[in-house]
């Protein structure tokens, strides 16, 4: 049986397919944006760039600061990212913040023969030895909704730096690095189970990493509707994460 996609529809197109995504609208309990202001415990995000939310910090919110190595910037500073869980009130559960990103830093085709050292002592800019929040987003992987969360779980230590390995573990689930690790040709044989030069779903999901949207990628990615993915379409696919900045 054959139905997924690109993986870009991971971030392009959401669930929003079948229902409201939970980190959009008014009333989600999710919110991903910037810090407008702040005072005191009272906070204005600028949710989806468009969207004003009023959040309120209570005795037991729980605050973090990501990926920043100096403690003077572990305040809630205007323009910094936010992502934060939320009661219908608008009262916090818990608020993510990180530093503003910025331009890219594209690493072009190049990194895709980089070893995990190589891509660390390329984005460290400021030669600590480690990888910022705002180094990985630049060069590796942005997501203001997926990324602070990764960081933080990988940043062991709680530093605000990742050390070679937990930058290592960080690169392990970011997709172009997992699928530019061998040709597309070896990711095909290996999930080729029945030796048909074809991939089915349940074969193509040890390749495609669109989570909870595998489905979706299958579909976008079968351009001939035939039910199954020929060798082409795969190494198409693959080629979309690999070759994407």
């Amino acid at each position: 049986m054959r139905s997924c996609t690109h993986l870009l529809i991971l971030f392009l197109l959401p669930a929003t397919l079948h229902a409201q995504s939970n980190s959009k609208g008014a009333s989600s309990p999710v919110v991903v944006g910037v810090l407008k202001s702040a005072e005191g415990t009272q906070f204005q995000v600028l949710q989806g760039g468009e969207l004003l939310r009023k959040l309120v910090l209570g005795p037991k919110s729980q605050v973090h600061y990501v990926g920043m190595h100096d403690k003077a910037d572990h305040r809630p500073i205007p323009g910094y990212g936010v992502k934060a869980k939320v009661e219908k009130d608008g009262s916090i559960k818990s608020i993510l913040f990180t530093q503003p990103t910025g331009k890219t830093v594209p690493l072009g085709e190049r990194r895709l023969m980089m070893s995990e050292r190589e891509l660390l002592e390329e984005i460290d800019r400021d030669r600590n030895g480690k990888v910022s929040y705002v180094e990985f987003a630049r060069s590796i992987y942005d997501s203001p909704k997926h990324g602070p969360d990764g960081f933080r779980k990988n940043d062991k230590d709680g530093d605000g730096g990742l050390n070679q390995k937990e930058f290592n573990r960080s690169l392990s689930a970011v997709a172009w690095w997992k699928l530019s690790r061998k040709p597309p040709a070896d990711w095909i044989a290996t999930a080729d189970k029945d030796d048909n030069g074809n991939l089915t779903l349940e074969e193509f999901k040890t390749i495609c990493t669109g989570g909870n949207h595998i489905d979706n990628v299958f579909r976008r990615t079968d351009k001939d509707k035939s039910g199954d993915l020929s060798g082409t379409e795969v190494t198409a696919y693959i080629k979309s994460i690999t070759h994407k900045q």
